[in-house]
Protein backbone atom coordinates (compact mmCIF):
# COMPACT_ATOMS: atom_id res chain seq x y z
CA UNK A 1 0.00 0.00 0.00
CA UNK A 2 1.54 3.38 -1.16
CA UNK A 3 1.71 6.49 1.02
CA UNK A 4 -1.34 8.34 -1.09
CA UNK A 5 -3.46 5.36 -0.40
CA UNK A 6 -2.72 5.22 3.90
CA UNK A 7 -3.99 8.84 4.14
CA UNK A 8 -7.09 8.22 1.98
CA UNK A 9 -7.80 5.36 3.97
CA UNK A 10 -6.62 6.70 7.35
CA UNK A 11 -9.80 7.67 9.75
CA UNK A 12 -8.56 11.00 10.69
CA UNK A 13 -8.48 11.60 6.96
CA UNK A 14 -12.15 10.31 6.23
CA UNK A 15 -13.62 12.41 9.55
CA UNK A 16 -11.57 15.50 8.43
CA UNK A 17 -13.05 15.37 5.30
CA UNK A 18 -16.34 14.79 6.71
CA UNK A 19 -15.93 17.81 9.35
CA UNK A 20 -15.48 19.91 6.36
CA UNK A 21 -17.90 18.84 4.09
CA UNK A 22 -20.62 19.95 7.21
CA UNK A 23 -18.56 23.11 8.04
CA UNK A 24 -18.60 23.99 4.12
CA UNK A 25 -22.55 23.63 4.35
CA UNK A 26 -23.41 25.68 7.14
CA UNK A 27 -21.03 27.62 5.78
CA UNK A 28 -23.17 28.24 2.71
CA UNK A 29 -26.16 28.77 4.96
CA UNK A 30 -24.70 31.73 6.87
CA UNK A 31 -23.90 33.32 3.97
CA UNK A 32 -26.78 33.23 2.41
CA UNK A 33 -28.53 35.53 5.59
CA UNK A 34 -26.15 38.14 4.04
CA UNK A 35 -26.93 40.45 0.97
CA UNK A 36 -23.15 41.90 0.62
CA UNK A 37 -20.20 40.12 -0.07
CA UNK A 38 -18.16 40.16 3.44
CA UNK A 39 -14.19 39.41 2.56
CA UNK A 40 -13.94 36.47 5.35
CA UNK A 41 -16.84 34.19 3.37
CA UNK A 42 -14.57 34.70 0.30
CA UNK A 43 -11.51 33.47 2.69
CA UNK A 44 -13.15 30.69 3.90
CA UNK A 45 -14.86 29.90 0.61
CA UNK A 46 -11.39 29.86 -0.89
CA UNK A 47 -9.61 27.20 2.19
CA UNK A 48 -12.70 24.95 1.47
CA UNK A 49 -11.70 24.81 -2.34
CA UNK A 50 -8.01 24.26 -1.62
CA UNK A 51 -9.11 21.58 0.64
CA UNK A 52 -11.45 19.74 -1.01
CA UNK A 53 -9.24 20.20 -4.60
CA UNK A 54 -6.28 18.19 -2.51
CA UNK A 55 -8.56 15.72 -1.28
CA UNK A 56 -10.14 14.86 -4.66
CA UNK A 57 -6.59 14.87 -6.30
CA UNK A 58 -5.41 12.51 -3.27
CA UNK A 59 -8.12 10.25 -4.00
CA UNK A 60 -7.38 9.91 -7.58
CA UNK A 61 -3.48 9.07 -6.87
CA UNK A 62 -4.76 6.96 -4.51
CA UNK A 63 -6.16 4.39 -6.72
CA UNK A 64 -4.02 1.92 -8.86
CA UNK A 65 -5.30 3.52 -12.26
CA UNK A 66 -6.32 6.58 -12.88
CA UNK A 67 -9.47 5.61 -15.13
CA UNK A 68 -10.95 3.69 -12.04
CA UNK A 69 -11.67 6.46 -10.32
CA UNK A 70 -14.06 7.44 -12.85
CA UNK A 71 -15.01 3.99 -14.27
CA UNK A 72 -19.26 4.00 -13.99
CA UNK A 73 -19.65 0.20 -14.69
CA UNK A 74 -17.35 -3.16 -15.75
CA UNK A 75 -18.63 -5.33 -18.35
CA UNK A 76 -17.94 -9.07 -17.48
CA UNK A 77 -18.83 -11.81 -19.57
CA UNK A 78 -20.15 -15.04 -18.42
CA UNK A 79 -21.38 -18.25 -19.43
CA UNK A 80 -25.18 -19.31 -19.18
CA UNK A 81 -25.17 -23.09 -17.08
CA UNK A 82 -28.40 -24.03 -18.86
CA UNK A 83 -27.91 -22.74 -22.31
CA UNK A 84 -24.46 -22.68 -22.54
CA UNK A 85 -24.19 -19.08 -24.28
CA UNK A 86 -22.12 -15.61 -23.67
CA UNK A 87 -24.08 -12.89 -21.83
CA UNK A 88 -22.53 -9.86 -20.47
CA UNK A 89 -23.33 -8.30 -16.85
CA UNK A 90 -23.65 -4.85 -16.15
CA UNK A 91 -21.71 -4.29 -12.87
CA UNK A 92 -21.99 -0.90 -11.92
CA UNK A 93 -19.76 0.84 -9.74
CA UNK A 94 -21.60 3.05 -6.97
CA UNK A 95 -18.08 4.97 -5.73
CA UNK A 96 -17.38 6.10 -9.39
CA UNK A 97 -20.84 8.43 -9.29
CA UNK A 98 -20.38 10.13 -6.32
CA UNK A 99 -16.66 10.68 -7.69
CA UNK A 100 -17.01 12.15 -11.14
CA UNK A 101 -20.02 14.38 -8.79
CA UNK A 102 -17.53 15.27 -6.28
CA UNK A 103 -14.76 16.01 -9.53
CA UNK A 104 -17.20 17.97 -11.42
CA UNK A 105 -18.17 20.09 -8.04
CA UNK A 106 -14.50 20.68 -7.28
CA UNK A 107 -13.47 21.66 -10.84
CA UNK A 108 -16.00 23.51 -11.36
CA UNK A 109 -15.50 25.56 -7.89
CA UNK A 110 -11.72 26.36 -9.02
CA UNK A 111 -13.07 27.71 -12.05
CA UNK A 112 -15.66 30.08 -10.56
CA UNK A 113 -12.70 31.32 -7.86
CA UNK A 114 -9.88 31.55 -10.38
CA UNK A 115 -12.53 33.49 -13.37
CA UNK A 116 -13.94 35.35 -9.88
CA UNK A 117 -10.42 36.67 -8.74
CA UNK A 118 -8.45 37.56 -12.30
CA UNK A 119 -12.16 38.56 -14.32
CA UNK A 120 -15.76 37.99 -13.27
CA UNK A 121 -16.57 38.55 -9.73
CA UNK A 122 -19.98 37.05 -10.49
CA UNK A 123 -18.78 33.55 -10.83
CA UNK A 124 -18.19 33.55 -7.18
CA UNK A 125 -21.80 33.59 -6.78
CA UNK A 126 -22.30 31.11 -9.41
CA UNK A 127 -19.63 28.63 -7.81
CA UNK A 128 -21.20 29.07 -4.52
CA UNK A 129 -24.50 28.09 -5.63
CA UNK A 130 -22.95 24.86 -7.53
CA UNK A 131 -21.09 24.37 -4.24
CA UNK A 132 -24.46 23.57 -2.38
CA UNK A 133 -25.04 20.54 -4.52
CA UNK A 134 -21.79 19.36 -1.75
CA UNK A 135 -24.21 18.53 1.05
CA UNK A 136 -25.50 15.79 -0.82
CA UNK A 137 -21.85 13.87 0.16
CA UNK A 138 -23.40 14.19 3.63
CA UNK A 139 -24.85 10.95 2.30
CA UNK A 140 -21.52 9.09 2.60
CA UNK A 141 -20.72 9.97 6.01
CA UNK A 142 -22.54 7.22 7.53
CA UNK A 143 -23.80 3.09 6.39
CA UNK A 144 -27.35 4.31 7.92
CA UNK A 145 -27.50 7.50 5.25
CA UNK A 146 -25.91 4.90 2.54
CA UNK A 147 -28.16 2.17 2.89
CA UNK A 148 -31.47 4.86 2.71
CA UNK A 149 -29.72 6.17 -0.77
CA UNK A 150 -29.21 2.73 -1.96
CA UNK A 151 -32.86 1.51 -0.99
CA UNK A 152 -34.10 4.89 -2.86
CA UNK A 153 -32.19 4.50 -5.77
CA UNK A 154 -33.38 0.54 -5.82
CA UNK A 155 -37.13 2.28 -6.09
CA UNK A 156 -36.50 4.70 -8.68
CA UNK A 157 -37.58 2.41 -11.49
CA UNK A 158 -40.75 2.05 -10.08
CA UNK A 159 -41.34 5.48 -9.24
CA UNK A 160 -40.84 6.23 -12.85
CA UNK A 161 -43.80 4.00 -13.67
CA UNK A 162 -45.93 5.62 -11.22
CA UNK A 163 -45.08 8.86 -12.47
CA UNK A 164 -45.29 7.29 -16.36
CA UNK A 165 -48.70 6.40 -15.30
CA UNK A 166 -49.91 9.25 -13.57
CA UNK A 167 -48.54 11.40 -16.97
CA UNK A 168 -51.08 8.77 -18.94
CA UNK A 169 -53.74 9.61 -16.91
CA UNK A 170 -53.54 13.21 -16.93
CA UNK A 171 -53.04 13.50 -20.62
CA UNK A 172 -56.12 11.53 -21.10
CA UNK A 173 -57.77 13.28 -18.77
CA UNK A 174 -57.16 16.60 -19.95
CA UNK A 175 -57.99 15.79 -24.09
CA UNK A 176 -61.53 14.92 -22.80
CA UNK A 177 -61.98 17.88 -20.35
CA UNK A 178 -60.85 20.42 -23.16
CA UNK A 179 -63.44 19.03 -25.18
CA UNK A 180 -66.28 18.40 -22.09
CA UNK A 181 -65.65 22.34 -21.25
CA UNK A 182 -65.14 23.44 -24.77
CA UNK A 183 -61.56 25.24 -24.29
CA UNK A 184 -63.09 27.35 -21.66
CA UNK A 185 -61.40 29.39 -19.02
CA UNK A 186 -63.22 29.60 -15.65
CA UNK A 187 -61.70 30.94 -12.39
CA UNK A 188 -59.81 28.53 -10.91
CA UNK A 189 -59.63 25.82 -13.81
CA UNK A 190 -58.39 26.14 -17.19
CA UNK A 191 -59.56 24.56 -20.18
CA UNK A 192 -58.58 26.48 -23.23
CA UNK A 193 -54.98 24.27 -24.20
CA UNK A 194 -53.72 21.42 -23.23
CA UNK A 195 -51.12 22.80 -21.15
CA UNK A 196 -53.62 24.73 -19.13
CA UNK A 197 -55.75 21.80 -18.39
CA UNK A 198 -52.46 19.56 -17.44
CA UNK A 199 -52.04 21.86 -14.79
CA UNK A 200 -55.38 22.59 -13.73
CA UNK A 201 -55.87 18.92 -13.68
CA UNK A 202 -52.24 19.00 -11.49
CA UNK A 203 -53.66 21.15 -8.91
CA UNK A 204 -56.93 18.84 -8.74
CA UNK A 205 -54.26 16.00 -7.94
CA UNK A 206 -52.80 17.56 -4.81
CA UNK A 207 -56.75 18.13 -3.56
CA UNK A 208 -56.10 21.78 -3.63
CA UNK A 209 -59.27 23.32 -3.58
CA UNK A 210 -60.88 20.72 -6.43
CA UNK A 211 -64.27 20.92 -4.51
CA UNK A 212 -64.19 24.47 -5.52
CA UNK A 213 -63.24 23.81 -8.64
CA UNK A 214 -65.87 21.11 -9.63
CA UNK A 215 -68.38 23.28 -8.75
CA UNK A 216 -67.69 26.19 -10.25
CA UNK A 217 -67.02 24.32 -13.53
CA UNK A 218 -70.24 22.16 -12.87
CA UNK A 219 -72.64 25.72 -12.64
CA UNK A 220 -72.56 26.43 -16.04
CA UNK A 221 -74.08 23.70 -17.37
CA UNK A 222 -77.53 21.83 -16.68
CA UNK A 223 -76.02 18.13 -16.59
CA UNK A 224 -73.76 19.21 -14.04
CA UNK A 225 -73.37 15.27 -12.71
CA UNK A 226 -71.07 14.85 -15.94
CA UNK A 227 -68.85 17.33 -14.93
CA UNK A 228 -68.99 16.56 -11.34
CA UNK A 229 -68.53 12.74 -12.55
CA UNK A 230 -65.31 13.97 -14.88
CA UNK A 231 -63.59 15.23 -11.34
CA UNK A 232 -64.73 12.53 -8.95
CA UNK A 233 -63.32 9.95 -11.10
CA UNK A 234 -60.04 11.93 -11.70
CA UNK A 235 -59.60 12.25 -7.72
CA UNK A 236 -60.29 8.29 -7.38
CA UNK A 237 -58.47 7.19 -10.40
CA UNK A 238 -55.14 9.50 -9.40
CA UNK A 239 -55.31 10.02 -5.34
CA UNK A 240 -57.05 7.24 -3.91
CA UNK A 241 -56.22 4.03 -6.27
CA UNK A 242 -52.94 4.90 -7.90
CA UNK A 243 -51.63 6.37 -4.85
CA UNK A 244 -52.48 3.97 -2.50
CA UNK A 245 -51.37 1.17 -4.95
CA UNK A 246 -48.14 3.43 -5.47
CA UNK A 247 -47.47 2.53 -1.40
CA UNK A 248 -48.43 -0.91 -0.94
CA UNK A 249 -46.30 -2.19 -4.20
CA UNK A 250 -42.79 0.33 -2.54
CA UNK A 251 -43.70 -1.16 0.71
CA UNK A 252 -43.90 -4.55 -0.85
CA UNK A 253 -40.85 -4.02 -2.70
CA UNK A 254 -39.10 -2.40 0.23
CA UNK A 255 -39.84 -5.72 2.04
CA UNK A 256 -39.09 -7.99 -0.54
CA UNK A 257 -35.22 -6.38 -0.32
CA UNK A 258 -35.33 -6.43 3.27
CA UNK A 259 -35.77 -10.18 3.23
CA UNK A 260 -33.58 -10.67 0.31
CA UNK A 261 -31.18 -9.07 2.33
CA UNK A 262 -31.69 -11.09 5.41
CA UNK A 263 -31.72 -14.86 3.45
CA UNK A 264 -28.27 -13.54 2.04
CA UNK A 265 -26.92 -12.85 5.45
CA UNK A 266 -28.26 -16.05 6.46
CA UNK A 267 -26.60 -18.07 3.52
CA UNK A 268 -23.27 -16.14 4.99
CA UNK A 269 -23.49 -16.64 8.84
CA UNK A 270 -24.54 -20.57 7.62
CA UNK A 271 -20.97 -20.76 5.36
CA UNK A 272 -18.99 -19.28 7.90
CA UNK A 273 -20.37 -21.47 10.73
CA UNK A 274 -19.40 -24.42 8.15
CA UNK A 275 -16.37 -23.68 7.42
CA UNK A 276 -15.96 -23.03 11.56
CA UNK A 277 -17.40 -26.12 11.74
CA UNK A 278 -14.91 -27.64 9.66
CA UNK A 279 -12.12 -26.39 11.34
CA UNK A 280 -13.11 -27.53 14.42
CA UNK A 281 -13.17 -31.31 12.70
CA UNK A 282 -10.24 -31.27 11.42
CA UNK A 283 -8.41 -30.30 14.47
CA UNK A 284 -10.57 -32.73 16.17
CA UNK A 285 -9.43 -35.24 14.02
CA UNK A 286 -5.75 -34.29 13.95
CA UNK A 287 -6.12 -34.17 18.07
CA UNK A 288 -7.35 -37.74 17.72
CA UNK A 289 -5.14 -39.28 15.52
CA UNK A 290 -2.45 -37.92 17.91
CA UNK A 291 -3.97 -39.46 20.87
CA UNK A 292 -4.07 -42.77 18.67
CA UNK A 293 -0.48 -42.57 18.01
CA UNK A 294 0.55 -41.58 21.83
CA UNK A 295 -1.65 -44.55 22.65
CA UNK A 296 0.12 -47.14 20.30
CA UNK A 297 3.44 -45.83 21.64
CA UNK A 298 2.41 -46.55 25.25
CA UNK A 299 1.28 -50.14 24.04
CA UNK A 300 4.61 -50.89 22.46
CA UNK A 301 6.19 -49.78 25.61
CA UNK A 302 4.28 -51.92 27.73
CA UNK A 303 4.68 -55.28 25.67
CA UNK A 304 8.39 -54.31 25.97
Amino acid sequence: MTLVQRIVRNRTFIRTTSLMIIACSILLGVEASFTQEIPFFVVLDTAFTIYFTIEIILRILAEDKVWEFFKLFTLKKQISAKTRRKRVQIIFHEHAFWNIFDFVITAFSIFSLVVHIFEHPEFLVVGRLFRVLRILRLLEISNELKEVERKIVSIIPTVFSFALLLGVLLYIYSIIGIYLFSHHKYENADFSSLGAAFLSLFQVMTLEGWVEMMYQASSHYENSWWIKGYFISFVILTVIISFNVFVAVLTSQVQEKINAKQILEEKELFKEMNEVLKEMRGKMLAEIEELRTEIQKLREEVKK
